[in-house]
C-alpha cells in the first residue's frame, strides 16, 4: 500500500487528536480536576463520633449527590471530615450535617439538610467552611437500636398479641388481594415521591399549617371519636332487629334508588336545574318581592277606601283627573305608528317581550317606564338583569342538543347557556348519583 505524504498528515493528526481525546476521556472520568481541587470547594465537619465513614464515601443534599468525602482525620475527641463539592451546588450556610446509611448494615453517607428556614437565596458554603459540631449529626449504632427492639418485644404480652392478630386476621379474612393491591399502591406511591424529592419536600412544608390546625382541633376531634365510640356500642348492645334488617335492606334499597334515578334521567336533573334557576332568579329579586308584599297591602285599602264610602248607595267614590300628552308619550323602542298593523288583521304574529323605552334614563318622558327600574343589587336601573350587571342561566328543556349530565355536574360551561341533558353520551349507574346530587348546585 502505498502512502502519499497526504495521507501521512492525515493518520498523524488522527493519532494527535486520539491521544487529546483519550486523555482528556481518562482525565474526566478519573475526576483528576477535583483532586487538583479544580472544580470543588473544601468544606470540614467536626464530628463527635464518625463511626463507619470512610474516604470516597457520598456526600449528598436532598438527595442528590454533590460531592465526596476526600478525608477523614482523627483526633482526640471527634474526627474532622473533609468533603469536597462541587461548585453548582449552592448549600445554604447554616446546613447540618447528618450521618446516614443506605440500610441497616450498609455503606455510611454525609446527608447536608438545609435549615428549615433556607429560601434558596444564601448565604451559602464556601471554600474552607466549617460545620461545628452541633450541627453535625453522628449516625445511631445499630447495635443499641436492636438491643431496643429486642427488649421492646420481650416486653409485648404474647398472648394478648396473639389474640389480636387472630382477631385481625378475622377481621381481614378473604381482602389478601385487595391488600396486596393497597400495599403496592403505597410502594408506588413512595417510589414516585421519592423520584419528585422537591416537590414531595414542598408539598409537606404546606401540610404543616394543615397538620398544626389538626392538632389545634384534636380535642374536637378525640370527643366525635369518643361520640362515635358511644353510639356504635350502643347499638352493639341494643342488638337491635331493626337495625339488622336495615343493614340487610340497604343494598337492595339503594339499588332500587339507583334504579329510580336511571329511570328519572334526564327529567329529575334537567327539573332540579330549571328549578335552581328559578331560585336564583327569586333569590335576586328578593327585595323587590318585599316591596311589592309591603306595597300591596296599601293597594288594596285604596281600593277600599274608595269602594266602601259608597257601598250602600251602590255606586264609589273615585276621583278622575285629564292630562294630555302630558308626560309624552315614548315612541322609542316600540314599533313606529307605520308599522303598526289595523284592527282588522286578525292573524297573530311574533311579539318582542323585551320592548320597552329607549329613552335616556333622566328623560321626563315615561318616567315610570323599564328603563328607570331600579337595580336589586346596587343603586343603578335599568330594563334588564344584564343592564345590572347580573346574568341568569338559561333552562334546560328536551329538545336541547349536546352531551348528558356531567357537564353540568362539573359546573363546566358558559352559565350563561342553556345546559343540556337529553341527548350525546349516557351516563352509567354509578354517575348518576353524581348527577342528581350536583347537577342543582351546578349555577352556584
Amino acid at each position: 500500500m502505498l502512502l502519499t505524504p497526504l495521507i501521512k498528515r492525515q493518520l498523524r493528526i488522527f493519532a494527535v487528536l486520539a491521544s487529546v481525546a483519550l486523555g482528556l476521556a481518562f482525565f474526566n472520568y478519573a475526576k483528576v480536576p477535583s483532586m487538583v481541587g479544580i472544580g470543588v470547594y473544601d468544606v470540614t465537619v467536626d464530628f463527635a463520633d464518625a463511626s463507619g465513614l470512610y474516604p470516597k464515601a457520598t456526600v449528598t443534599y436532598r438527595g442528590v449527590g454533590v460531592g465526596i468525602v476526600s478525608d477523614l482525620e482523627v483526633r482526640d475527641n471527634g474526627a474532622i471530615a473533609t468533603l469536597r463539592i462541587d461548585n453548582d451546588a449552592d448549600i445554604p450556610a447554616g446546613s447540618k450535617a447528618e450521618l446516614h446509611s443506605t440500610s441497616a448494615i450498609g455503606e455510611q453517607y454525609v446527608d447536608l439538610v438545609p435549615p428549615a428556614d433556607a429560601k434558596g437565596k444564601g448565604p451559602f458554603l464556601a471554600h474552607d467552611a466549617k460545620i461545628p459540631r452541633e450541627r453535625a449529626i453522628e449516625m445511631p449504632q445499630i447495635t443499641p437500636v436492636l438491643d431496643s427492639v429486642n427488649r421492646l418485644l420481650e416486653s409485648v404480652p404474647r398472648t394478648e398479641t396473639q389474640r389480636v392478630l387472630d382477631q385481625i386476621d378475622d377481621g381481614l379474612g378473604g381482602s389478601g388481594p385487595e391488600l396486596n393491591e393497597l400495599v403496592s399502591s403505597a410502594g408506588s406511591l413512595l417510589t414516585e415521591a421519592q423520584s419528585q424529592i422537591d416537590a414531595t419536600t414542598s408539598l409537606i412544608a404546606a401540610l404543616e399549617p394543615v397538620l398544626g390546625t389538626q392538632q389545634d382541633l384534636g380535642p374536637s376531634t378525640r370527643a366525635y371519636a369518643e361520640s362515635l365510640d358511644e353510639v356504635t356500642a350502643a347499638l352493639a348492645r341494643d342488638n337491635s332487629a331493626d337495625l339488622r334488617a336495615l343493614l340487610k335492606s340497604a343494598p337492595g334499597g339503594l339499588d332500587a334508588a339507583t334504579a329510580t334515578v336511571t329511570d328519572l334521567q334526564p327529567t329529575l336533573p334537567m327539573l332540579l336545574a330549571n328549578l335552581t334557576t328559578t331560585a336564583q332568579v327569586l333569590n335576586t329579586y328578593l327585595p323587590e318581592l318585599r316591596q311589592t308584599l309591603v306595597v300591596y297591602p296599601s293597594t288594596l285599602a285604596r281600593l277600599q277606601s274608595a269602594v266602601n264610602p259608597r257601598a250602600e248607595e251602590g255606586d264609589v267614590q273615585l276621583d278622575l283627573r285629564a292630562a294630555f300628552n302630558n308626560p309624552p308619550s315614548c315612541l322609542s323602542g316600540y314599533l313606529t305608528p307605520k308599522e303598526r298593523r289595523s284592527p282588522r288583521v286578525t292573524e297573530t304574529r311574533k311579539v318582542d317581550v323585551l320592548a320597552h323605552c329607549e329613552l335616556a334614563p333622566d328623560n321626563p318622558t315615561a318616567v315610570r317606564g323599564a328603563r328607570n327600574l331600579p337595580c336589586p343589587d346596587g343603586t343603578g336601573r335599568g330594563p334588564l338583569p344584564a343592564a345590572c350587571g347580573l346574568t341568569f342561566r338559561g333552562g334546560v328543556w328536551p329538545d336541547s342538543s349536546g352531551t348528558v349530565a356531567y357537564d353540568l355536574a362539573v359546573g363546566r360551561g358558559d352559565d350563561t347557556t342553556a345546559l343540556d341533558l337529553t341527548d350525546g353520551d349516557k351516563s352509567e349507574g354509578d354517575e348518576l348519583w353524581k348527577i342528581l346530587v350536583l347537577a342543582p348546585l351546578a349555577a352556584r
